[in-house]
């Protein structure tokens, strides 16, 4: 496998399951209740690692328990963590996540705290390590400046640049003219193109639209339909995932993205690398919790 430089989020994830989701102003009683570690960055980070890459990790996180807990677990899965800042003055990031046991459908809050103080400068700190990989893979759950920072060292030194566009928000053209391939779902499909992709013919026409901005590829998540995928060079496809009995939907689109950044540096064929990947988030929601629901390679039927 080849390396992936993953810049992003650390987070612990304090997940509750319910029978059903609370109305706003009602209270309902839970079931079980985990801590877990999390964060879309670290989540795509163990995901690239079980499937083989060389993974380095660019966080902040606080000079608390849950910081040195999520380090030591990334130790666990092979990742480079020297790359990783850890911020005394303030704590390190959480998410509540409240889980629908009837169809594993959650809802999030995420209280970033450290990694809102991930910057530009930390960024460029470690420029000649983000130059060594074949991919650098960033979400939203830090700073855009530092998102941009990233990229941009990126593309200086010729890394192939993925860029999963969560959480959802409107992104400047500038920003993603330094984006090689781009991976939103259905709801930032909707907010970085203004089309709703509620039948093919919308889903081409958002795709179309961000080729226009990106330079390589665009792969839109579909969820139990699969996977939208385009490029430069060809018309778009419609890539189906195999259907499972969802329990816990909570880090899949991280493991989609993980996997495919790893494969890719690997690389491997586009549309393979996304049957892969879709193969590995479909296992992930068969299970419970984020990090800990993440397939390792040898789980792929391949």
């Amino acid at each position: 496998m080849g390396k992936v430089m993953v810049v992003g989020s650390s987070n612990t994830d304090m997940v509750v399951t319910s029978a059903r989701m609370p109305l706003a102003g009602e209270t309902v009683l839970g079931n079980d209740f985990s801590m877990i570690p999390g964060g879309k960055g670290a989540n795509q980070a163990v995901a690239a690692a079980r499937a083989g890459a060389e993974v380095a990790f660019i966080a902040k996180t606080g000079a608390d328990d849950f910081g040195r807990k999520a380090i030591e677990d990334y130790r666990k899965d092979g990742i480079r963590t020297d790359l990783i800042l850890t911020d005394p003055r303030v704590a390190s990031g959480v998410a509540m996540i409240v889980v629908d046991a009837a169809n594993g459908q959650n809802s999030i809050v995420v209280a970033p705290g450290a990694n809102s103080y991930l910057s530009p400068q930390d960024i460029q700190g470690h420029a000649a390590s983000i130059g060594e990989v074949e991919v650098l893979l960033v979400q939203l759950e830090i700073p855009p400046e530092s998102v941009r920072q990233a990229l941009e060292i990126a593309k200086a030194a010729g890394v192939r640049t993925v860029l999963n566009p969560a959480p959802a928000q409107s992104l400047d053209d500038e920003l993603l003219s330094l984006v090689d391939i781009i991976t939103p779902n259905e709801s930032e499909t909707r907010i970085l193109t203004g089309i709703d992709p509620v039948d093919d013919a919308a889903i081409r026409r958002a795709a179309g639209l961000l080729l226009e901005q990106v330079q390589e590829a665009v792969v839109i998540t579909l969820g139990a339909r699969g996977v939208f995928f385009q490029d430069q060079t060809a018309p778009g496809t419609f890539i189906p995932t195999r259907e499972v009995q969802a329990i816990d939907t909570t880090a899949a689109g991280d493991v989609f993205n993980g996997y495919l950044a790893a494969l890719l540096a690997d690389g491997q064929e586009f549309q393979k690398a996304i049957r892969l990947a879709n193969e590995a988030a479909g296992i992930s929601v068969t299970r419970k919790g984020a990090q800990p629901s993440i397939p390792y390679w040898r789980e792929l039927a391949g």
